[in-house]
């Protein structure tokens, strides 16, 4: 079986490897949260519509820095939630701080806030998926100081009989609807497996950001099927005209659209 895998993977990369293009890209954020992106053809007043929070948003941050982004966070993990509080709670506040390259926990003050106000930050506190208002089971992080839950549990070997807590779900296109969003500059996804689900969902209902961040968290694991969902993920974007951009950055992809 670890051949098979180990095949799999190979041909996963080389496929990754043949479809890719290079591009010149940004990369904004700590070297734990942060991300690549192009700057091209990027105007002020970006909608950014970032999922997966965590504790470390310093690639938001400094992308509303630059571009004046109205920013759309998606998180219901209750740690998450009270980080992002604190960061309203500081906002026009200047950086005092360095970010702590060692951590995932950032702090408050190592963000620029000082011009960012609140009607520029909305926060769901949802988890991101296919079908809005369900509850579903937010599978907990194999350690405690560990902040990211999962709701397909890779982190467990997709083990369904570990620690979990429940939150409801929204579809992005349910949060475009909530929300008067007309179009996507950046969707950055950051969900723990649930891009497997999101992406076809948000193709099927015609919604096309112009770049897509994403880590397929699932790659992570030892297992054969996350590499074949990736392929179909992968291949369904490049029909629908996005390029996959050469970051170097696995399992973190950047698309582009056109």
């Amino acid at each position: 079986m670890k051949i098979v895998f180990k095949l799999v993977k190979k041909i996963f990369h080389i496929y990754c490897s043949v479809i890719s293009i290079e591009r010149n890209v940004k990369y904004l954020g700590t070297s734990y949260g942060g991300w690549h992106f192009s700057d091209e053809n990027l105007s002020k007043n970006l909608t950014v519509v970032s999922a997966g929070v965590g504790e470390d948003i310093s690639f938001d941050i400094e992308l509303f820095n630059k571009f004046k982004v109205k920013l759309f966070l998606i998180d219901p993990t209750p740690r998450a939630v009270l980080y992002v509080q604190k960061i309203i709670a500081n906002l026009g506040n200047s950086k005092t701080l360095e970010f702590d390259e060692s951590s995932g926990n950032q702090p408050i003050e190592a963000y620029d806030l000082s011009d960012i106000q609140e009607e520029d930050f909305i926060l769901i506190e949802k988890a991101l998926y296919n079908k809005s208002e369900s509850t579903i089971k937010f599978f907990a992080p194999p350690k405690k100081e560990f902040v990211s839950y999962s709701i397909s549990n890779f982190q467990h070997n997709f083990s369904k009989d570990t620690d979990y807590i429940k939150v409801k779900t929204i579809t992005l296109s349910d949060i475009m609807i909530q929300n008067k969003i007309n179009k996507i500059d950046i969707l950055k996804l950051d969900i723990e497996g649930a891009e497997n689900q999101v992406i076809p969902n948000m193709l099927r209902n015609k919604i096309y950001p112009k770049q897509i961040l994403v880590e397929f968290d699932e790659l992570t694991t030892s297992f054969i099927k996350p590499y074949i969902k990736a392929i179909f993920i992968i291949s369904h974007l490049k029909l629908k005209n996005y390029k996959l951009v050469k970051t170097n950055q696995f399992p973190n992809f950047l698309f582009i659209r056109g």
